[in-house]
């Protein structure tokens, strides 16, 4: 019994000495969020002294340019990633065997997979920890159009997504609307968020709204909804004529009003012959008068 104690002790501290070890992370990725600050966790299994041995965070295999170095028993400032810099640091206990990452002011760009690497002087192992933020747009900014009489173009956009949203349109009798099929087309601006744009057409509605949803999720959904009706100004109530009509009518118009004047002129020209005559009669008799 002595001799086999004596031989498992002997096989431990061999192990110890050798430094053989295993790393255990999170299977899943962490959530986070955008600004917040992050613990990428990673520990040695068994616990040992990770104070004399090498840690390096790294990413997309860039292993000569580590998100964090950690050699001879500190804090590398070189080689590392400048995008990092000043935003890693290393917060387990080393001589427990914890060498967790932190990040703190996390943007758009540390999301991914990050890579654990940890060595000895016989031995290393490396284990990935992915990081997974959403972020949330903008509340749907709708607007619509008149395309036809009997139907309108209604424009649904929301900026600033993590990844690519889902998209729903709805009216308040139908639920989901499905009749025409809405297109939608996503871009990604210079900070890598995304942008939806989405239209289809309905027709215009006194009473119906319609609403627009993004969401990644149904606890990270923005919606948005409107009435689209068309707005009928005076102009449009009344038709005018064409320009052939308008012709017709105003001349019409002035054949009347010339027609008109005929009796008027008649009375005028017979007036002015009794006029005459009268003149033409009376001239003798006023030079005889003054003869005598």
């Amino acid at each position: 019994m002595l001799v086999i104690v004596l031989g498992m002790v002997l096989s431990l501290s061999n192990t110890v000495a050798g430094s053989t070890f295993n790393l255990t992370v999170p299977h899943s990725p962490i959530p986070v969020q955008l600004g917040s600050s992050a613990t990428l966790p990673c520990q040695l299994n068994p616990p040992l002294n990770a104070a004399p041995f090498q840690v390096r965070w790294y990413r997309n295999d860039d292993v000569e340019n580590p998100v964090l170095l950690y050699e001879n028993q500190q804090i590398q400032e070189t080689p590392t990633d400048p995008h990092y810099r000043g935003r890693a640091s290393l917060i387990g206990d080393l001589e427990k065997g914890d060498v967790s990452l932190k990040l703190e002011n996390l943007t758009l760009a540390d999301r991914g997979e990050y890579t654990c690497f940890v060595k000895s002087a016989a031995w290393y192992e490396r284990a990935s920890v992915s990081l997974n933020m959403k972020v949330v747009g903008s509340i749907p900014v709708l607007s619509y159009t008149e395309v036809k009489k009997d139907k309108m173009n209604v424009t649904c956009v929301s900026d600033g997504w993590s990844s690519n949203p889902m998209l729903t349109w709805r009216n308040r009798q139908e639920g989901e609307i499905d009749v025409e099929i809405p297109v939608s087309e996503f871009t990604i601006d210079a900070d890598g968020l995304v942008s939806v744009s989405s239209w289809l057409l309905v027709p215009p509605s006194n009473s119906e709204w319609i609403s627009c949803s993004v969401y990644l999720s149904d606890q990270e959904m923005r919606e948005s909804k409107m009435l689209p009706q068309i707005t009928r100004t005076q102009t449009d109530a009344v038709t005018p004529p064409s320009s052939s009509g308008g012709w017709k009518a105003a001349f019409i118009t002035l054949l009347v009003l010339v027609l008109l004047q005929f009796p008027l002129l008649y009375l005028l020209y017979r007036k002015g012959l009794d006029l005459k005559t009268t003149y033409t009669y009376s001239l003798p008799q006023t030079c005889d008068v003054k003869k005598m």
